[in-house]
């Protein structure tokens, strides 16, 4: 197995930690992670009642696809800008099966949510990194002068982790769980570690801003400071969320119109 794929509970366990450190507590070993999902590996699996076959094949997909984009990400394969963009995409399409085949109130209002904010993150995701894709070649070995690019792409990334202040279709006090509310066991020890490999993934790409060298180096510094603003600041109401990501979708295609224009 790719050690690449130990990444997600180091992640894990920055992300933890952070959230701990400003909230003024110790937080988790390093190793706590792991034993999480070691245990979770080893819990009874409980289905919904009124669930489809889905249910059960969409938590190995999100995991597979979010591991492939983690090695996709970290080795710089060619053209892994526009594999991880594809990836990213399917992530989302698997948690709306995953979602709808549970056919629970709970996860029905976490999909609706979740529809509601990839509607409006959308095309300012994409096209936050495609843009740099067109001026500097689409492997993720930009210069360091496609920094330029990154504040558009980090806003946008926080959304599609679905982190703070845009963690609205994973509101845990509101809607238990959001669209996982009804995995267990071995499912919800797979969808995390899926959420925890995209998170590295995306951090992968957003250092690539700054260059490809020291670049999980530079990822955890970038995970870091999403950690920390996440942390920090209140999650935000859907309406609000959709009014500044709206905003967020006008810069992103100014900022492609002006990237095409210098593409010789």
């Amino acid at each position: 197995m790719a050690y690449e794929l130990l990444f997600p509970f180091v992640f894990e366990w920055i992300h933890r930690k952070i959230h701990a450190r400003v909230q003024m507590r110790v937080g988790p070993p390093f190793f706590q992670p792991l034993y999480d999902f070691i245990k979770l590996l080893r819990k009874k699996v409980i289905l919904p009642e009124q669930k489809s076959f889905l249910f059960c094949l969409m938590p190995f997909l999100l995991f597979l696809v979010n591991c492939v984009a983690v090695i996709v990400a970290y080795r710089q394969i060619q053209y892994a800008v526009l594999i991880l963009l594809v990836l990213f995409s399917l992530d989302v399409l698997f948690k709306v099966f995953l979602a709808n085949s549970a056919k629970s109130p709970f996860t029905i209002q976490g999909l609706a949510r979740l529809g509601s904010m990839k509607m409006a993150l959308d095309p300012a995701f994409p096209l936050s990194f495609l843009a740099p894709a067109f001026i500097f070649g689409w492997n993720m070995t930009w210069p360091i002068m496609a920094a330029i690019f990154f504040p558009i792409a980090f806003i946008a990334s926080l959304a599609e982790l679905e982190l703070s202040p845009f963690n609205i279709p994973n509101a845990r006090t509101e809607i238990a769980g959001g669209w996982k509310a009804e995995l267990s066991g071995v499912l919800l020890g797979l969808v995390n570690f899926a959420e925890d490999a995209k998170i590295v993934a995306m951090s992968l790409l957003l250092a690539s801003f700054f260059g490809s060298q020291f670049l999980i180096l530079k990822a955890i510094l970038v995970f870091s400071l999403m950690s920390l603003i996440s942390a920090a600041l209140p999650r935000f109401t859907v309406e609000k969320a959709v009014k500044y990501l709206t905003i967020l979708n006008i810069v992103a295609m100014a900022e492609v119109i002006l990237s095409l224009s210098l593409v010789p």
